[in-house]
């Protein structure tokens, strides 16, 4: 598996790239196939933060966490990472068992011991009729209610969007493609 550490101020020792490489590289043990992991580090108000992007199996896994020691953010996000893998590994198996086919050997052998998780379920359905806006109304709208995200149809295309708040606290727009 390839491990590649971007750090652009430069202030990672090859200790802690030895260390990043160490623990994220047990990550490995989940997948058939990992051909890549990518480790961002930067440093921000006396903080380490660490990114981490697994390529392995057809899925792409991120992870980030922030300390003011970076082993301890590469621990955290290494345990972040692995806990969404057993999960996920979990999921797959059980989805192979209700369908009554067999386990393939890649997943079957990480999941000796099973691990009492709970699972995630839908726990509220909302039925609605998008009603016909434009962008900027659907903008307007949301300003006026308490919520993250508002679905309409857009009057122009007559397609169903999605408009959201931005961490920033601006505005995004979610389009299918035509």
């Amino acid at each position: 598996m390839e491990m590649q550490v971007r750090n652009a101020e430069g202030n990672l020792t090859d200790q802690d790239r030895e260390y990043a490489s160490k623990k994220l590289g047990k990550l490995n043990r989940y997948f058939h196939k990992a051909h890549k992991v990518e480790m961002v580090h930067r440093e921000e108000r006396h903080l380490h933060i660490v990114e981490v992007t697994v390529f392995a199996d057809h899925f792409t896994l991120r992870g980030q966490e922030k300390d003011e020691s970076i082993r301890a953010a590469i621990d955290n996000v290494s345990e972040k990472l692995e806990t969404r893998l057993r999960r996920l590994k979990r999921k797959l198996v059980n989805s192979h068992r209700r369908r009554s086919t067999p386990i393939p050997q890649a997943l079957d052998e990480h999941l000796a011991a099973p691990v009492d998780e709970p699972e995630e379920t839908i726990e509220k359905y909302e039925h609605f009729s998008p009603k016909p806006m434009s962008v900027e109304e659907a903008v307007l709208q949301l300003e006026l209610i308490d919520r993250q995200f508002l679905t309409f149809c857009n009057q122009d295309n007559g397609q169903v969007e999605v408009v959201f708040r931005t961490k920033k606290g601006g505005f995004g727009l979610v389009t299918r493609p035509v």
